[in-house]
């Protein structure tokens, strides 16, 4: 399988809405079919597919046993693993390449609305990285908005300290709503590691 078909864990979480620990928990109780997910080192990488999953398996705890909800998710896993259009799938491009629906015990399930809530949240992911940047020749690789030198942890900063985004319109005024919401999924999706630098 191509490795550019998985995404670190904090990204997953995101696309999955749920925590790093409940994604972590799909591997260590292989919640959903093995290659939905891959451990490399201490790195944990799951497909899309693998996060969509995920969300399905701990939204329908209350509803349907651990046992069924496994079965639902393997049985999907397979008819995946038959396509031809596997990898579109496994990136949730492609959801209309097969049926979604399992049943059980004449109990239809359906699993697409879980899949295209996690498709929507992969676009903002992919809508986040288009206006937040990196590159080590721009203020040390700090995460900036794309096309200027303003970093996004400058402005997410000033608004948790009370600036409204009127008055860091008259600094930037480049800055959109769509801005700020970009930054916040790219924040959540690259969490930095160790103290933040002083600027």
């Amino acid at each position: 399988m191509s490795t550019n078909l998985f995404i670190p864990t904090a990204e997953a979480a995101f696309i999955a809405s749920l925590t790093d620990r409940q994604m972590n928990r799909v591997v260590d109780e292989h919640l959903v079919p093995e290659p939905l997910f891959e451990q490399r080192g201490n790195n944990r990488l799951f497909t899309r597919l693998g996060a969509a999953f995920a969300n399905f398996y701990f939204a329908t705890e209350d509803l349907l046993v651990a046992g069924a909800r496994r079965q639902i998710l393997d049985e999907l896993g397979a008819r995946v693993s038959r396509l031809e259009l596997k990898d579109q799938v496994l990136t949730l491009t492609r959801l209309d390449s097969m049926s979604w629906k399992v049943e059980r015990n004449h109990i239809e399930v359906d699993v697409l609305p879980f899949l295209q809530a996690a498709s929507y949240r992969a676009k903002d992911v992919e809508w986040a990285d288009a206006l937040v940047a990196t590159n080590p020749e721009v203020m040390d690789g700090m995460p900036v908005f794309a096309g200027t030198r303003v970093p996004v942890s400058v402005v997410l900063g000033s608004m948790a300290a009370g600036i409204d985004l009127d008055r860091l319109k008259a600094s930037y005024p480049f800055l959109t709503e769509s801005h700020i919401q970009a930054a916040r999924v790219y924040e959540e999706v690259h969490p930095r590691r160790g103290r933040p630098r002083r600027m």
